[in-house]
């Protein structure tokens, strides 16, 4: 490992430990204050648990779906001692309509440029998804989504779980099934990890949970999920085809409840010019909102990879053994003041 790696590295390593370190003495004064809503009052539960489980094991990941939903409930790590990513334990809790999963999608269509937006979401009203049999070696599990959508929308979505080598990719197919083009202003993939430190001793989080932090940077942007304390495996999420992180959105309409000990769920944001037309309109977007076109019968691809860096210092040559670019400051981040200095 170079020098200059080392000290990026370095510097990684120290920000997790801060982090950890203020994110737990808050925990420490606020356990108890904050608690996780459960099912509705009514005790509905649409997420289809009682129907059971698929699991698929590869060298690096131990994938764990909702037979009804193809949604995750446990991504973790293989090995004698796994560690799950997602937060499984509130499974039973986020089991109703609204709550977002790992393998949830939200669009924002028309069909005519003068049309008002239409949100769809996969997490609204939870039905058992259909499976779709594929001839494709590397694909664990599709489905067509439809039951899970209204009617009206005008396309047609296809998730595949797929195993790449080590790694698991998760890829939606977009299809226009109407007879008129349709632009896609806004298309996000929820990323749900298990950063819920809600009722929380401070020995417990820093074995259970995890924080994240997204580098919103389009065809090289990733996201980076390490655990609270700062040790062993990191989970990097990375596109997988054309899959820009464009935006990272807050999913603030997801029910589980938010405080000091939880700042909620975010998603990647592929698309967001309907957003930026609209809520985020008196705002200055990290990178040019984009949309994207689709004529009657044409198909998109929309993918992210999760791969594994053995540790925080692995991160950077991870990402560049998995073809992606990593840019490092040199010397470093930190500029002596008064320095004429450039990035």
């Amino acid at each position: 490992m170079s020098k200059k790696t080392n000290r990026h590295a370095s510097l990684n390593k120290l920000r997790a430990s801060i982090w950890s370190i203020v994110a737990l003495a808050v925990l420490t004064m606020t356990t108890g204050l904050y608690g996780q809503n459960s099912a509705d009052d009514n005790g509905n539960q649409t997420l289809g648990m009682e129907k059971g489980f698929m699991n698929y094991v590869t060298p690096s990941f131990r994938l764990e779906l909702l037979k009804s939903s193809h949604t995750v409930s446990s991504m973790g790590t293989t090995g004698d001692n796994p560690f799950n990513f997602t937060p499984g334990e509130l499974l039973q809790q986020r089991s109703e309509n609204g709550f977002y999963h790992l393998g949830d999608i939200n669009l924002r269509i028309r069909k005519g440029e003068h049309e008002e937006w239409t949100d769809y979401s996969t997490a609204r009203n939870r039905a058992d998804v259909e499976k779709v049999v594929t001839e494709d070696p590397n694909t664990l599990v599709s489905a067509d989504l439809a039951p899970t959508l209204p009617a009206d929308i005008p396309v047609k979505i296809t998730r595949s779980w797929e195993q790449h080598g080590e790694n698991i990719v998760m890829r939606f197919m977009v299809k226009n099934t109407s007879s008129s083009v349709v632009e896609i202003g806004a298309l996000g993939i929820p990323m749900i990890f298990h950063n819920n430190l809600n009722n929380k001793s401070l020995d417990e989080a820093h074995e259970d949970n995890v924080f994240f932090d997204p580098y919103i940077g389009m065809d090289g942007g990733y996201l980076q999920v390490i655990r609270l304390h700062g040790k062993d495996k990191v989970l990097l999420v990375v596109p997988d085809g054309k899959t820009p992180f464009e935006a990272y959105r807050p999913l603030n309409d997801d029910p589980t409840r938010r405080g000091i000990t939880f700042e909620g769920f975010h998603e990647w944001m592929v698309h967001s010019k309907a957003y930026a037309e609209n809520e985020w309109k008196d705002a200055e977007p990290w990178n040019e909102p984009s949309s994207a076109f689709l004529d009657p019968g044409e198909t998109r691809s929309y993918g992210v990879k999760f791969i594994l860096a053995d540790d925080i210092r692995s991160i950077e040559n991870t990402l560049t053994e998995n073809q992606r670019p990593v840019a490092i400051g040199i010397p470093g981040y930190v500029i002596p003041k008064g320095t004429d200095a450039r990035l």
